[in-house]
């Protein structure tokens, strides 16, 4: 064999020795990140009720990778998001959302996929109301210096009851 395709080898084999796999978590780890998590969502769901787009927007990650899926077929980043929610807040009086349950699902490289299941209450300033009863929201976080931020968000719902 030639020395420079032996060195060649020895370098390429070095190089994929020394890749390691980010870590899986731990259950005290995952424990913890839920109820991290869990914080996050109810500050979400409080700035939600108060129709305050820019506490909403402190969860999600300003970043170009941000996505978010609207129930209403859209796709947004980061700033479609921040000011499509200000001009939705603009046009209620009311929001709430309650949680029916959540679940979580960890991958390596402290990103954590959470389904939220819960429904929607809106008032419009028109006085109109619509109640959905089966909301849905896909949340990937991940942990971006210490805080845990959605990376990524997909939302559906079923049909308003008005």
């Amino acid at each position: 064999m030639k020395p420079t395709l032996a060195i060649g080898l020895a370098l390429f084999m070095l190089s994929g020795c020394g890749r390691q796999e980010p870590a899986q978590m731990t259950l005290q780890e995952q424990d913890l990140a839920k109820k991290e998590i869990n914080e996050v969502l109810n500050q979400q769901l409080q700035a939600a009720s108060t129709l305050d787009a820019e506490a909403l927007m402190q969860s999600y990650s300003n970043s170009p990778d941000f996505v978010l899926l609207s129930s209403n077929g859209s796709m947004a980043d980061y700033q479609e998001t921040k000011n499509g929610t200000a001009e939705m807040y603009k046009s209620l009086t009311a929001l709430k959302f309650t949680t029916i349950k959540n679940e979580f699902r960890f991958l390596p490289g402290n990103v954590v996929i959470c389904a939220w299941l819960g429904k929607c209450d809106v008032t419009f300033k028109t006085e109109e109301r619509a109640m959905i009863d089966s909301y849905a929201i896909t949340f990937v976080f991940k942990k971006l210096d210490n805080s845990w931020k959605i990376i990524y968000s997909h939302e559906s719902a079923s049909p308003p009851v008005e």
